[in-house]
């Protein structure tokens, strides 16, 4: 979360309304018929290696997705879209916040394995000698373009690495914006995707705070609300969580109203930049990830936003993976992921070597069947603490470090040098939130899981890491 930026958006544009409204509920009613095969551009030829497609979703919860069990519509598109590859069931970012999120997403490690002091600083930056996801597409003949939409993906971090184009919407604004960005370079570049493959990032922002989402989609879930909660009193909810406004149920049900309203206004604009791809030809051979950085919290556990715990609402993520003719339309997964799977997924996918070093894992076999490829294997979480008042996430950063692990149907979470605030909590499909804080009545439960904690992240410090090592 960067509580400086500008609001997404303040002032709608009028034809983006207009539009918006005589077109929203056919989208609803009949979203797949965005998608029917458009013929290759003449002269378009097949690159050998697939083009790479991967869409991340600032924010945006896997629970408030229709495909994944919501009950509002507001992902037609998506849904239509993706149901042509899988669906992972239950994946899981390796943190509540964007910046190391997206540093797991394109390198595959976790961000302990980075060694990074301070993520949060204005001068963090992955560094040079990790290896991104870019760079490693990029060496096998690859052009790297990214079009981004958060401040902490600006190039400033070093997220860039490996890419020949990386431009960031600044101030972010809406998915209309980040489009038209990739479109205009599109246009200037009409053999994209043709003699040498694509690896394109695109990085949108709507779901994120401010909940501002342009007519009809600011009333489409909730029309009725005469409450003060407004995006303008609400903004990145600075207010609500040092507790100056305590929202009331009614409050809570119009910002999630709004929040399922910003998604539903990415999934139209999703649809327009498919198929612009589509019509580009860039989908006849691609491998299209989506995914997003972390979730959002309203008022579950007493927290709000993101970027203050390990819970499942900030961690738990979707995950999509279509390759026509490759990945089964229509499959879904149940083995437990997590996003710094991707990038070892897409080289593998793309048929290049995976590198060793990574702590994600390719799910190509999972994607072709194999539902034992990864075995019993642990999901870990982490997130890390700020005690400086005048730090940029001390408003809303936990005051200890954060670790988690899920085995199994068990989730251990623990708070560095505050042991009393450690918790484990049993998830099953009936309830995948957190509820009764277990620890008393499963001691041997709890120290099982500890044991792993401390043998991923080699706690209480992280000094038994080795630094961090390249491998090509």
């Amino acid at each position: 979360m960067d509580r400086f930026q500008h609001p997404k958006r303040r002032s709608p544009d009028l034809l983006i309304r207009v539009a918006a409204i005589g077109i929203l509920f056919a989208l609803v009613t009949s979203a797949s018929s965005f998608f029917r095969p458009v013929p290759l551009r003449a002269g378009a030829q097949v690159a050998p290696r697939p083009n790479i497609i991967l869409i991340v979703v600032d924010a945006l919860r896997a629970d408030h997705i229709s495909s994944y069990g919501y009950e509002r519509p507001t992902t037609p598109n998506l849904d239509a879209f993706m149901a042509g590859g899988a669906r992972f069931a239950e994946a899981t970012s390796a943190s509540s916040w964007t910046f190391p999120s997206n540093a797991t997403l394109l390198t595959g490690r976790m961000p302990r394995r980075i060694r990074m002091n301070d993520w949060a600083s204005l001068t963090a930056r992955v560094p040079a000698e990790e290896l991104t996801l870019a760079e490693a597409l990029k060496s096998n003949g690859y052009q790297t373009i990214a079009f981004v939409n958060s401040f902490f993906v600006d190039k400033q971090f070093g997220l860039n690495q490996g890419f020949d184009h990386y431009q960031r919407l600044s101030p972010s604004g809406p998915a209309a914006a980040i489009n038209e960005l990739a479109f205009d370079w599109l246009d200037a570049n009409p053999a994209a995707g043709q003699s040498q493959p694509l690896f394109l990032f695109m990085y949108f922002y709507d779901p994120h705070t401010w909940y501002d989402p342009p007519a009809p989609f600011d009333t489409l879930y909730d029309s009725t609300y005469t409450g003060s909660l407004t995006p303008e009193v609400y903004q990145h909810g600075e207010k609500v969580v040092s507790g100056e406004i305590v929202p009331t149920a009614r409050d809570v049900e119009h910002l999630i109203a709004l929040y399922d309203g910003e998604i539903t206004y990415w999934d139209q604009h999703f649809a327009q930049f498919i198929n612009r791809l589509s019509a580009e030809g860039l989908l006849n051979n691609a491998v299209v990830v989506l995914t997003a950085d972390h979730g959002q919290m309203f008022g579950e556990h007493g927290k709000w936003v993101h970027r203050n715990s390990l819970y499942e609402e900030v961690l738990r993520i979707p995950l999509y993976v279509r390759f026509s003719g490759v990945v089964p339309p229509g499959t879904v997964i149940d083995t437990p992921v997590f996003n710094g799977d991707v990038m070892p997924t897409v080289l593998d996918l793309a048929g290049l070597p995976v590198p060793s070093g990574m702590d994600g894992a390719s799910l190509k076999p999972l994607l072709l069947g194999n539902s034992n490829a990864l075995g019993d294997r642990p999901i870990y979480a982490e997130m890390e603490a700020e005690t400086d008042p005048d730090s940029l996430g001390y408003w809303i950063a936990p005051r200890y470090d954060l670790r988690s692990v899920k085995d199994d149907d068990w989730k251990y979470v623990m708070q560095i040098d505050n042991p009393q605030g450690d918790a484990l909590y049993q998830i099953d499909t009936e309830s995948v939130f957190e509820g009764q804080n277990l620890i008393a009545s499963f001691p041997t439960k709890a120290g099982a899981l500890s044991v792993k904690l401390h043998d991923w992240f080699k706690l209480p410090t992280d000094f038994g890491f080795l630094p961090s090592v390249r491998f090509r």
